[in-house]
Protein backbone atom coordinates (compact mmCIF):
# COMPACT_ATOMS: atom_id res chain seq x y z
CA UNK A 1 0.00 0.00 0.00
CA UNK A 2 1.86 3.26 -0.84
CA UNK A 3 1.52 6.17 1.69
CA UNK A 4 -0.88 7.99 -0.13
CA UNK A 5 -3.54 5.17 0.48
CA UNK A 6 -2.70 5.18 4.14
CA UNK A 7 -5.58 5.86 6.99
CA UNK A 8 -4.52 9.74 8.11
CA UNK A 9 -4.19 8.39 11.43
CA UNK A 10 -1.33 6.28 10.34
CA UNK A 11 0.19 8.17 7.92
CA UNK A 12 2.63 10.95 8.21
CA UNK A 13 1.18 13.59 10.73
CA UNK A 14 -0.56 16.84 9.14
CA UNK A 15 0.54 19.95 11.22
CA UNK A 16 -0.82 21.39 13.78
CA UNK A 17 -2.87 18.10 14.92
CA UNK A 18 -2.50 15.66 17.30
CA UNK A 19 -4.62 12.51 18.31
CA UNK A 20 -5.09 11.17 22.05
CA UNK A 21 -6.94 8.47 23.83
CA UNK A 22 -9.82 10.34 23.48
CA UNK A 23 -9.99 13.37 21.98
CA UNK A 24 -8.41 14.33 18.61
CA UNK A 25 -6.95 18.23 18.42
CA UNK A 26 -6.35 19.86 14.96
CA UNK A 27 -7.12 23.06 13.26
CA UNK A 28 -11.04 24.58 12.76
CA UNK A 29 -12.45 24.07 9.81
CA UNK A 30 -15.99 25.51 8.20
CA UNK A 31 -17.17 22.35 8.72
CA UNK A 32 -17.28 22.90 12.28
CA UNK A 33 -19.40 25.86 12.31
CA UNK A 34 -22.26 24.27 13.23
CA UNK A 35 -20.85 21.96 16.07
CA UNK A 36 -19.48 24.59 17.35
CA UNK A 37 -22.62 26.67 17.64
CA UNK A 38 -24.40 23.99 19.28
CA UNK A 39 -21.56 23.62 21.55
CA UNK A 40 -21.39 27.46 22.73
CA UNK A 41 -25.15 27.80 23.33
CA UNK A 42 -25.32 24.61 25.40
CA UNK A 43 -22.46 26.39 27.38
CA UNK A 44 -23.30 29.61 27.64
CA UNK A 45 -24.06 30.79 30.85
CA UNK A 46 -21.59 28.68 32.57
CA UNK A 47 -19.05 30.37 30.24
CA UNK A 48 -20.55 33.90 30.72
CA UNK A 49 -19.20 34.24 34.51
CA UNK A 50 -15.94 34.86 32.97
CA UNK A 51 -15.90 35.49 29.22
CA UNK A 52 -17.99 36.78 26.22
CA UNK A 53 -19.43 33.67 24.33
CA UNK A 54 -20.44 34.01 20.61
CA UNK A 55 -21.91 30.93 19.47
CA UNK A 56 -21.60 32.39 15.72
CA UNK A 57 -18.16 33.68 15.83
CA UNK A 58 -16.24 30.81 14.46
CA UNK A 59 -16.32 32.35 10.33
CA UNK A 60 -14.11 35.11 12.33
CA UNK A 61 -11.93 32.60 14.15
CA UNK A 62 -11.37 31.18 10.28
CA UNK A 63 -10.41 34.48 8.91
CA UNK A 64 -8.50 35.56 11.89
CA UNK A 65 -5.82 32.20 11.56
CA UNK A 66 -2.02 33.24 11.10
CA UNK A 67 1.52 32.44 12.53
CA UNK A 68 0.38 35.21 15.39
CA UNK A 69 -2.67 33.63 15.88
CA UNK A 70 -3.74 29.80 16.05
CA UNK A 71 -6.75 28.52 17.42
CA UNK A 72 -7.13 24.87 18.14
CA UNK A 73 -10.61 22.36 18.13
CA UNK A 74 -10.57 19.72 20.83
CA UNK A 75 -13.07 16.75 19.61
CA UNK A 76 -14.20 13.85 21.26
CA UNK A 77 -13.66 10.63 19.13
CA UNK A 78 -16.38 9.58 21.06
CA UNK A 79 -18.80 12.22 20.50
CA UNK A 80 -21.88 10.24 21.90
CA UNK A 81 -25.15 12.15 21.06
CA UNK A 82 -24.16 15.26 21.09
CA UNK A 83 -22.27 17.75 18.98
CA UNK A 84 -18.63 16.25 19.71
CA UNK A 85 -16.80 19.53 20.28
CA UNK A 86 -15.48 19.43 23.62
CA UNK A 87 -13.39 22.73 23.74
CA UNK A 88 -11.47 25.14 21.90
CA UNK A 89 -8.17 26.53 22.80
CA UNK A 90 -6.77 29.80 21.78
CA UNK A 91 -2.57 30.62 21.16
CA UNK A 92 -2.46 34.16 20.40
CA UNK A 93 -0.22 37.34 20.54
CA UNK A 94 2.53 34.74 19.11
CA UNK A 95 6.11 36.48 18.99
CA UNK A 96 9.35 34.69 17.46
CA UNK A 97 12.32 35.81 17.44
CA UNK A 98 14.44 35.38 20.51
CA UNK A 99 11.36 35.62 22.76
CA UNK A 100 9.40 33.15 21.16
CA UNK A 101 5.94 33.06 23.36
CA UNK A 102 2.50 33.19 23.37
CA UNK A 103 -0.49 33.10 25.68
CA UNK A 104 -2.92 30.64 25.89
CA UNK A 105 -6.80 31.19 25.96
CA UNK A 106 -9.83 28.07 26.05
CA UNK A 107 -13.52 27.36 26.40
CA UNK A 108 -14.51 23.79 27.39
CA UNK A 109 -17.86 22.83 26.27
CA UNK A 110 -21.37 20.77 27.85
CA UNK A 111 -21.50 18.33 28.07
CA UNK A 112 -18.05 17.16 28.35
CA UNK A 113 -16.78 19.38 30.87
CA UNK A 114 -15.98 17.45 33.85
CA UNK A 115 -14.81 14.56 32.35
CA UNK A 116 -11.31 14.76 31.86
CA UNK A 117 -11.47 15.29 27.65
CA UNK A 118 -10.30 18.49 27.59
CA UNK A 119 -7.41 18.61 29.99
CA UNK A 120 -6.46 15.65 27.77
CA UNK A 121 -7.15 17.90 24.46
CA UNK A 122 -4.97 20.75 25.70
CA UNK A 123 -2.45 18.58 27.10
CA UNK A 124 -2.02 17.43 23.28
CA UNK A 125 -2.25 21.54 22.73
CA UNK A 126 0.42 21.94 24.45
CA UNK A 127 2.72 19.17 22.60
CA UNK A 128 1.90 21.59 19.75
CA UNK A 129 2.72 24.28 20.93
CA UNK A 130 6.24 23.58 22.12
CA UNK A 131 7.01 20.66 19.37
CA UNK A 132 9.15 22.32 16.32
CA UNK A 133 7.80 23.06 13.49
CA UNK A 134 6.47 22.38 10.41
CA UNK A 135 4.05 19.33 12.91
CA UNK A 136 4.49 22.06 15.90
CA UNK A 137 4.47 25.68 16.81
CA UNK A 138 8.36 25.46 18.30
CA UNK A 139 7.39 28.08 21.43
CA UNK A 140 9.62 28.44 24.55
CA UNK A 141 6.77 29.89 26.92
CA UNK A 142 3.31 29.97 27.24
CA UNK A 143 1.14 31.91 29.55
CA UNK A 144 -2.49 31.23 30.86
CA UNK A 145 -3.90 34.83 32.49
CA UNK A 146 -6.70 33.70 34.92
CA UNK A 147 -9.14 35.69 37.31
CA UNK A 148 -8.71 34.56 40.92
CA UNK A 149 -12.59 33.12 40.89
CA UNK A 150 -12.17 31.15 38.18
CA UNK A 151 -11.03 28.56 40.72
CA UNK A 152 -11.44 25.08 37.90
CA UNK A 153 -9.58 27.29 35.30
CA UNK A 154 -6.64 27.65 37.71
CA UNK A 155 -7.11 24.08 39.26
CA UNK A 156 -6.94 22.96 34.88
CA UNK A 157 -3.53 24.49 34.54
CA UNK A 158 -2.16 23.50 37.81
CA UNK A 159 -3.08 20.01 37.17
CA UNK A 160 -1.10 19.91 33.86
CA UNK A 161 1.94 21.47 35.73
CA UNK A 162 1.94 25.16 34.85
CA UNK A 163 3.65 27.29 37.47
CA UNK A 164 2.20 30.63 39.08
CA UNK A 165 4.48 33.54 38.40
CA UNK A 166 2.53 36.46 39.27
CA UNK A 167 -0.52 38.65 39.33
CA UNK A 168 -1.52 41.60 36.99
CA UNK A 169 -4.23 44.15 37.76
CA UNK A 170 -6.70 45.80 35.68
CA UNK A 171 -5.47 43.10 32.74
CA UNK A 172 -8.69 42.43 30.55
CA UNK A 173 -11.94 43.82 30.63
CA UNK A 174 -14.24 41.31 31.17
CA UNK A 175 -17.35 39.40 32.96
CA UNK A 176 -16.51 38.89 36.72
CA UNK A 177 -18.00 37.26 39.58
CA UNK A 178 -20.30 39.94 39.81
CA UNK A 179 -22.19 39.23 36.93
CA UNK A 180 -20.61 42.61 34.65
CA UNK A 181 -17.98 43.97 32.85
CA UNK A 182 -15.02 45.58 34.24
CA UNK A 183 -11.27 45.69 34.25
CA UNK A 184 -10.55 42.42 35.93
CA UNK A 185 -7.24 41.58 37.99
CA UNK A 186 -5.77 38.01 36.18
CA UNK A 187 -3.18 35.66 38.02
CA UNK A 188 -0.71 34.94 35.69
CA UNK A 189 0.54 31.01 34.80
CA UNK A 190 3.19 29.91 33.09
CA UNK A 191 4.71 26.55 30.96
CA UNK A 192 8.20 26.39 29.26
CA UNK A 193 9.25 24.12 26.88
CA UNK A 194 12.24 23.20 29.00
CA UNK A 195 9.84 22.11 31.72
CA UNK A 196 6.94 20.20 29.53
CA UNK A 197 5.32 17.61 30.42
CA UNK A 198 5.30 19.03 34.07
CA UNK A 199 4.59 17.34 37.32
CA UNK A 200 1.52 18.26 38.53
CA UNK A 201 0.27 21.23 40.97
CA UNK A 202 3.74 22.34 40.97
CA UNK A 203 4.27 24.92 43.92
CA UNK A 204 6.72 27.72 43.03
CA UNK A 205 7.31 29.94 46.06
CA UNK A 206 4.40 31.77 47.15
CA UNK A 207 5.34 35.98 47.76
CA UNK A 208 4.20 36.87 51.42
CA UNK A 209 1.07 38.81 52.01
CA UNK A 210 -0.92 40.62 54.34
CA UNK A 211 -3.45 42.99 55.43
CA UNK A 212 -5.04 44.30 58.26
CA UNK A 213 -8.61 44.68 59.62
CA UNK A 214 -9.32 46.43 62.55
CA UNK A 215 -11.50 44.02 64.93
CA UNK A 216 -15.15 44.88 64.97
CA UNK A 217 -17.38 44.67 67.88
CA UNK A 218 -20.04 42.21 68.76
CA UNK A 219 -20.29 38.64 69.04
CA UNK A 220 -21.08 35.81 66.27
CA UNK A 221 -20.74 35.79 62.46
CA UNK A 222 -17.89 35.17 60.74
CA UNK A 223 -15.72 38.13 60.89
CA UNK A 224 -14.12 40.12 57.79
CA UNK A 225 -10.74 39.25 58.82
CA UNK A 226 -11.67 35.85 58.52
CA UNK A 227 -13.44 35.72 55.52
CA UNK A 228 -10.21 37.45 54.08
CA UNK A 229 -8.40 35.11 54.86
CA UNK A 230 -9.97 32.61 53.58
CA UNK A 231 -10.35 34.03 50.37
CA UNK A 232 -6.83 34.64 50.36
CA UNK A 233 -5.71 31.29 51.72
CA UNK A 234 -3.51 32.56 54.24
CA UNK A 235 -3.74 32.46 58.02
CA UNK A 236 -5.78 34.78 60.07
CA UNK A 237 -4.19 35.73 63.04
CA UNK A 238 -6.43 37.61 65.74
CA UNK A 239 -6.57 39.51 69.41
CA UNK A 240 -9.79 37.80 70.32
CA UNK A 241 -7.36 34.78 70.68
CA UNK A 242 -3.75 36.05 70.76
CA UNK A 243 -4.32 39.29 73.26
CA UNK A 244 -0.57 40.35 73.04
CA UNK A 245 0.58 42.51 70.14
CA UNK A 246 3.92 41.26 70.46
CA UNK A 247 2.88 37.87 69.82
CA UNK A 248 0.33 38.45 67.14
CA UNK A 249 3.39 39.85 64.87
CA UNK A 250 5.41 37.36 65.78
CA UNK A 251 2.99 34.85 64.70
CA UNK A 252 3.18 36.92 61.13
CA UNK A 253 6.76 37.03 60.98
CA UNK A 254 6.81 33.51 61.40
CA UNK A 255 4.37 32.70 58.79
CA UNK A 256 5.61 31.72 55.44
CA UNK A 257 2.69 33.12 53.37
CA UNK A 258 1.71 36.23 55.73
CA UNK A 259 -1.43 36.62 56.74
CA UNK A 260 -4.25 38.52 58.01
CA UNK A 261 -3.77 39.89 61.85
CA UNK A 262 -7.27 41.59 62.92
CA UNK A 263 -6.71 43.41 65.66
CA UNK A 264 -7.54 47.01 67.35
CA UNK A 265 -3.83 48.82 66.76
CA UNK A 266 -3.60 52.04 64.86
CA UNK A 267 -1.05 54.54 64.28
CA UNK A 268 2.60 54.02 65.35
CA UNK A 269 2.39 50.52 67.63
CA UNK A 270 0.86 48.93 64.54
CA UNK A 271 3.31 50.69 61.73
CA UNK A 272 5.61 48.84 64.37
CA UNK A 273 4.29 45.65 64.41
CA UNK A 274 4.14 45.47 61.14
CA UNK A 275 7.73 46.31 60.49
CA UNK A 276 9.00 43.93 62.73
CA UNK A 277 7.16 41.02 61.07
CA UNK A 278 8.91 41.67 57.61
CA UNK A 279 6.31 44.35 55.85
CA UNK A 280 6.24 47.74 54.99
CA UNK A 281 3.63 49.65 56.90
CA UNK A 282 3.18 52.03 53.81
CA UNK A 283 2.43 48.90 51.22
CA UNK A 284 0.15 46.79 53.98
CA UNK A 285 -3.96 47.38 53.11
CA UNK A 286 -5.34 48.35 56.41
CA UNK A 287 -9.62 48.02 56.10
CA UNK A 288 -12.22 48.75 58.59
CA UNK A 289 -14.02 45.79 60.35
CA UNK A 290 -17.31 43.76 59.99
CA UNK A 291 -18.79 41.17 60.96
CA UNK A 292 -20.87 38.93 57.94
CA UNK A 293 -19.86 40.87 55.12
CA UNK A 294 -21.13 40.45 51.53
CA UNK A 295 -19.20 38.26 49.56
CA UNK A 296 -18.05 40.74 46.75
CA UNK A 297 -16.59 42.87 49.13
CA UNK A 298 -14.62 40.03 50.49
CA UNK A 299 -13.45 39.12 46.90
CA UNK A 300 -13.11 42.96 46.24
CA UNK A 301 -11.02 43.77 49.72
CA UNK A 302 -9.03 40.19 49.03
CA UNK A 303 -7.84 41.31 45.56
CA UNK A 304 -6.84 44.66 46.96
CA UNK A 305 -4.43 42.57 48.93
CA UNK A 306 -3.23 41.14 45.99
CA UNK A 307 -2.60 44.06 43.87
CA UNK A 308 -0.52 45.80 47.00
CA UNK A 309 1.61 42.45 46.52
CA UNK A 310 1.95 42.62 43.30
Amino acid sequence: MSPDALPPTVGPQRPLTALGERVEVRPPSSEDVPAYAAAVTLSERRLADFAIPNPHNLPTVLESQSPTYRTFMVVALDPGDSHGLVGRVNVANVVGGAFRSATVGYDSYDPYAGRGLFAEGLRLVLDLVFEDPPHGMGLHRIEANIQPANHRSAGLVRSLGFTHEGFSRDFLHLPGPDGRRDWRDHDRYTMLASDWPAAPYHLAARRRVACVVHRAGGIGGTTLGEAVAAELGIPHFSSAVVESPDVLFELLRCSPVGGVVECGLTGPALRMGLARAGFDPSVVPVFPGGVDVPRRDVVRHALTVRAAFA
